[in-house]
């Protein structure tokens, strides 16, 4: 009966107060307590309910420095598609596992994994960008036609629609040739990540994650300004990507560098 009055509670959006012991219990929860149930949720594919026990294990002292905490913490991070907190963590874990063979190589298998699916790409601000932070509107050059590449491509790029991130960031991507603020670049396995110059998109007013949200474009492409068009009046004047001319197989799991991005 409690469990079904909190729930009505929760959907009427009214403030539930937790039991003094409820929330004495979960401040005395230890980094192994909270780290386990993560791993737990994560093991059972609920990556969200996992994302939030191994954030704040992460952020619980001594958490940084345990392995199981960063290597699930990263592992989780590469199944949500936030790959600059799954490739850190990545590089952490394989620090943290020592001389221990066993972790070594799981760390490895797992780095080696998404090294075959996705690629940095370091964006720097173009001459004259005098925003500190801003986003990223990533395009395919060519049509994706591989259904596991399209929606993991399609996640990414929505993600960056709605987080600002700084300069200079690196960011990563399923291999391929794309636009970002209309800049192309490619990225290709085996060669060196590419650095683009960019100009981020800056919110003006309030952003209501719509199509009515306005935004500023400063010296995108040609060194044109736009004020004052919707993202979706910007995408109505785009020209049609050619469709892409072949098809590669993917497999998808569980991957960055230093993105300064709020998550």
């Amino acid at each position: 009966m409690r469990a079904t009055v909190l729930s009505v509670a929760l959907l009427l959006g009214g403030v539930v107060t937790l039991p003094p012991a409820t929330v004495r219990a979960q401040a005395t929860q230890s980094l192994e307590d909270v780290r386990d149930q993560g791993i737990l949720y994560f093991k059972k594919d609920h990556y969200k309910q996992a994302q939030a026990l191994l954030n704040r294990a992460y952020a619980m002292p001594a958490g940084s420095k345990d392995f199981l905490t960063v290597f699930y913490r990263g592992r989780n991070a590469y199944k949500l598609l936030v790959l600059e907190q799954a490739f850190t963590m990545a590089r952490d874990a394989e620090r943290l596992a020592g001389d221990d063979e066993k972790k070594k190589a799981s760390v490895q298998d797992w780095v080696t994994e998404m090294s075959s699916l996705y690629g940095g790409v370091t964006f720097k601000a173009a001459k004259g960008e005098t925003n500190k932070k801003g986003r990223i509107f990533f395009e395919a050059k060519t049509g994706i036609i591989n259904k596991e590449k399209k929606e993991r491509f399609n996640a990414i790029r929505e993600r960056f629609r709605t987080i600002d991130v700084e300069l200079p960031s690196t960011i990563y991507l399923p291999y391929g040739a794309y636009t970002a603020n209309r800049v192309p670049f490619e990225l290709t396995q085996g060669t060196e990540p590419p650095e683009v110059e960019i100009f981020l998109q800056v919110v003006v007013g309030e952003d209501d994650g719509g199509d009515n949200a306005l935004w500023w474009w400063v010296g995108i492409g040609s060194g044109v300004a736009v004020v004052g068009l919707g993202v979706g009046a910007f995408f109505l004047f785009q020209e049609p990507e050619p469709e892409e001319r072949s098809v590669s197989r993917w497999s998808f799991e569980g991957a960055n560098q230093s993105l300064r991005v709020r998550h």
